[in-house]
Parts: structure tokens; C-alpha cells; sequence
């Protein structure tokens, strides 16, 4: 009995929440073969059996205040060992809907994650490709600005080498050109004519140029000659004027398509910002769900242990009671078969 009281105390003492509130000693100062020899010598010193009786019914009054107090102690393990086992299984439930609620979370955030991401990846090779598209219309237009640039010089000389062939149709027309100034400008217009790649329209005037000494009638030559000019210098102006309204045309058409990809590029960045800022947020939402299921698992861990142990030690409590009240209840017998013994020694005896 005193081996089953120290074990019931060890298995207490190494649960912290399941302290015994009313700590009992069984028998500690009776005992059933003490009573067994005491009846026995009594009954051979013919004692009285009302004195007999008294001893046992001390020991019967013992045996019941001693039950009594277990069964006090036993109804207030009973009632802490419910309340434990309910605070653990309530604590585990916490523990296990917490967990359940993060990991749903944690598997929502990753898919959002990893479709952000995709996402974002695909928004930077678009805005790579974009930006790439802006540098190419920069760099065409850099081009044809400078080609139009270069245009305007091959026109602006055109001009001015027709302007001087007039000059000389009208030296001409006076008879004070040479030949050699007749041939310096034929240079000049064919240069001109290649310059402008308008051969077609310099054709006649060349070839009156080239023929203005072998006329007749030179003056006359002449002033076909300059009306001739005069009809190129307009066609070269005309060319230019269109030349110009293709480049201010083509200006704008780069302009709008410019406009177009930075406003897209625009988007694009905006779109960017803002899917790398949920990328963030969701990594926040990971770290700080995974830190919570991982609390939730070792709560639920640890009041799962807990449990355990208070339902084994509730059940030590409850092996205890039975085997202890059992062995009272014996004691009981032995008393009521000694109390018989007694009356029949006494009936014997009369």
C-alpha cells in the first residue's frame, strides 16, 4: 500500500498541472493482523464480547473515516484531471484549427506568389522589349534628321547652282559669258542633278546648255535657257517642299508611335510597381504564416503531451482508488468474519 501511495506522488509531482490538492496516508496506524491478534487474544482472555466489538467497530470507523477522505481526494482528482484533460484538448483544438487556417493560408499566398511572379517576369521582358522599341525609334529618327538635314544642304546647293546657271543665261542673253563659265556650270548642274537624283527634270536645260553656242540665234538660245531654269528652279522647290512634308509627316508618325510605347512603357512600370509590391506582401504573408503554423504545431505538440500524460495519470488515480478501496473492502470482510469468530467463541464459551 505504501509503494502505491510514493508511485501516486512521483507520477503528481512530474506533471506540473495535475497537483494533488488533499495528499492521504493509508493505515498509516492500524493494521488487519495487528486487529486479527488482538481480537484472538482477547477472545482467549474471555474478554467481553461488547469489548471485542469495540475494537472492531474502532477499526470499522477507521476504515470508513479513512475511505471517506479517499473518496474526497479521488472526487477532487477526478475534477481537476476533467478540467486539465478539457484545457489540453481545448488548447490542441486552438493549436489544430490555427494550424489549419495558416496552412490554407501559406498555400493560397504560394500559388499568388508564384503567379505574381510569373507575372512580373513576363511585365519586365514586355517592358524590356518595349524599351528596346523606343531605343530603335530614337535612333531611325536620329537617322532621317540627319538625312533630312543632309537633303536640305544637296536642295539648298541645287538652288543656289541654278540660281548662278540663271545668272549666266542672263550674261548670255547679253553675250558676256565664256564658254569655260558654260562649262563650269554644266558641272555644277550635273553635280546638282545627281545630288538630287531629279536627272529627268535637269535633262533640258543641260542639253540647252550644252548647245547654247552652236544656236543661231544665241541670245535667243539664251532666254530659253533661263525660262528653262526658271521652270527647274520651281521643280526643285516643289521637290524639296514635298521632301519636307514627308520628313514633318514622318516626324509626327514617329512622334505618335513614340508616344504610344512610352505610355505603354508608362503602364508597363506602373504594372511592375505594383506586382513587385504584392510579391512583397506575399512573401510578408509567408514568413509570417509559417512562423505562425509553426507555434500552432508546437503548441498542439506540447498540449497533446500534455494531455496524454494527465489522461495516464487520471487513470493511475483511477487504478489506485479501485485497487485500495478494493483492499478496504476486504479488510471489511475480515473484520465481519472476526467479528463472527468472536460471537461464536463467546456462544461457546457460555
Amino acid at each position: 500500500m505504501k509503494v502505491t501511495i510514493t508511485l501516486l506522488v512521483v507520477l503528481a509531482l512530474a506533471n506540473a498541472g495535475m497537483v494533488q490538492k488533499f495528499p492521504i496516508t493509508y493505515g498509516g496506524k492500524r493494521s488487519i493482523m495487528n486487529i486479527m491478534v488482538e481480537v484472538e487474544n482477547k477472545i482467549k482472555a474471555h474478554s467481553p464480547l461488547d469489548t471485542i466489538r469495540g475494537v472492531l467497530d474502532n477499526f470499522k470507523s477507521a476504515v470508513a473515516q479513512e475511505q471517506g477522505t479517499h473518496d474526497e481526494v479521488y472526487g477532487a482528482q477526478q475534477a481537476e484531471c476533467q478540467s486539465e484533460i478539457a484545457y489540453r484538448r481545448a488548447e490542441v483544438d486552438d493549436a489544430s484549427s490555427t494550424l489549419q487556417i495558416a496552412n490554407g493560408i501559406l498555400k493560397t499566398s504560394t500559388i499568388l506568389l508564384k503567379k505574381t511572379s510569373a507575372t512580373l517576369g513576363e511585365t519586365e521582358n514586355i517592358l524590356n522589349s518595349v524599351s528596346q522599341h523606343i531605343g530603335l525609334i530614337n535612333d531611325v529618327r536620329k537617322e532621317d534628321t540627319q538625312s533630312y538635314n543632309r537633303g536640305a544642304v544637296t536642295f539648298n546647293d541645287a538652288i543656289n547652282s541654278i540660281d548662278d546657271a540663271i545668272d549666266l543665261g542672263v550674261a548670255l542673253v547679253k553675250g558676256e559669258a565664256s564658254l569655260i563659265q558654260v562649262a563650269e556650270m554644266t558641272t555644277k548642274l550635273m553635280l546638282a542633278s545627281v545630288a538630287t537624283k531629279m536627272n529627268k527634270a535637269f535633262m533640258a536645260p543641260l542639253a540647252a546648255l550644252a548647245q547654247i553656242k552652236q544656236e543661231d540665234d544665241a541670245a535667243g538660245a539664251a532666254e530659253r535657257l533661263v525660262q528653262l531654269l526658271q521652270t527647274l528652279r520651281s521643280n526643285v522647290e516643289e521637290a524639296w517642299a514635298s521632301y519636307t512634308a514627308e520628313n514633318t509627316n514622318a516626324l509626327a508618325l514617329f512622334s505618335q508611335q513614340k508616344d504610344l510605347y512610352l505610355a505603354t512603357q508608362s503602364r508597363l512600370d506602373a504594372s511592375k510597381g505594383r506586382l513587385t509590391t504584392k510579391a512583397e506582401n506575399l512573401q510578408g504573408v509567408i514568413s509570417v504564416q509559417s512562423a505562425i503554423a509553426q507555434a500552432a504545431t508546437n503548441k498542439r505538440q506540447r498540449n497533446q503531451t500534455l494531455w496524454d500524460d494527465a489522461a495516464d495519470l487520471c487513470h493511475s488515480f483511477d487504478v489506485e482508488y479501485e485497487t485500495v478501496t478494493a483492499g478496504r473492502r476486504q479488510e471489511l470482510v475480515l473484520v465481519q468474519e472476526l467479528e463472527r469468530l468472536a460471537e461464536r467463541r463467546a456462544a461457546e464459551q457460555q
